[in-house]
């Protein structure tokens, strides 16, 4: 009920319980002024992450009843057919759940920044820095439960403009120092600005001493760019990532030389 008022829309068929057990992100459908205000936010938050607990054990317990050893020659939620293990159905359903976490932090993600067209006063910029808090909060508690989602969601990627956010505001977010070596070895270009700019601000915020390794090899990264990328696009690599350069030199001087 909570869930077809706060969309704001009047719906011929509202949304029953087992639709947003099936599908979580129906929660975050809410007009977009609930993003504005921190109590009703904070509520839909507890939704979100009670359906997705929900849909977990839904699809665990739909798995089971639908076992190779209960029901061989059923069809079940995913339409596998009866010649699928049991195996496949479960990492099926990991991919699953993995798509709707990282699908709703990045919504939440998105909600920090501010919406298009939406005034720059004051109070506004009070309201989007509470925002801010209450995800950053939300998102901390989620990595510390599931660390595999930190490296989904950093992998995917979210604007660069939220690291300053996402940095400051997320304790356990330095555990993407464990990750970000192999998003520096991505083959695409786009990944590796990302890692650099992530390393960047935390090194800012952690300068412990993996912090140093990462970001020299950050820095060895970008020297081989220098060499390799032609004349044209290299500007267009390094000028975004200049300000980063920056911080890492601040956090770190020995790397100054480099």
């Amino acid at each position: 009920m909570t869930v077809n008022i706060l969309e704001g829309k009047s719906q011929l068929s509202p949304y029953s319980e087992e639709d947003i057990i099936l599908d979580p992100l129906i929660v975050l459908r809410c007009n977009t002024r609930v993003f504005r205000c921190c109590p009703i936010l904070e509520v839909v938050i507890q939704m979100l992450t009670a359906f997705l607990a929900a849909s977990r054990a839904f699809l665990s317990t739909h798995l089971l009843a639908n076992s190779s050893t209960s029901s061989s020659k059923k069809q079940d939620l995913f339409n596998i057919t009866p010649m699928c293990t049991d195996q496949e159905k479960e990492e099926l359903k990991i991919a699953l759940l993995a798509a709707q976490e990282s699908t709703a932090v990045q919504i939440l993600l998105e909600i920090c920044l501010p919406f298009e067209g939406e005034q720059r006063d004051g109070g506004m910029l009070n309201a989007i820095r509470e925002v801010q808090c209450l995800v950053c909060s939300q998102l901390h508690q989620i990595f510390i439960s599931d660390p595999a989602l930190v490296k989904l969601v950093h992998f995917q990627g979210y604007p660069s403009e939220l690291l300053p956010v996402t940095v400051a505001g997320i304790p356990s977010i330095h555990i993407c120092l464990d990750f970000i070596p192999e998003l520096l070895s991505q083959p695409q270009i786009e990944k590796q600005a990302f890692a650099v700019e992530l390393v960047s601000h935390i090194c800012q915020h952690y300068a412990l001493p993996k912090s140093l390794s990462v970001a020299r090899l950050a820095i060895n990264i970008l020297l081989t760019h220098l060499t390799v990328l032609p004349g044209d696009e290299r500007g267009k690599f390094f000028a975004p990532l200049l300000p980063s350069l920056v911080r890492i030199a601040r956090a770190f001087p020995p790397l100054y030389d480099a």
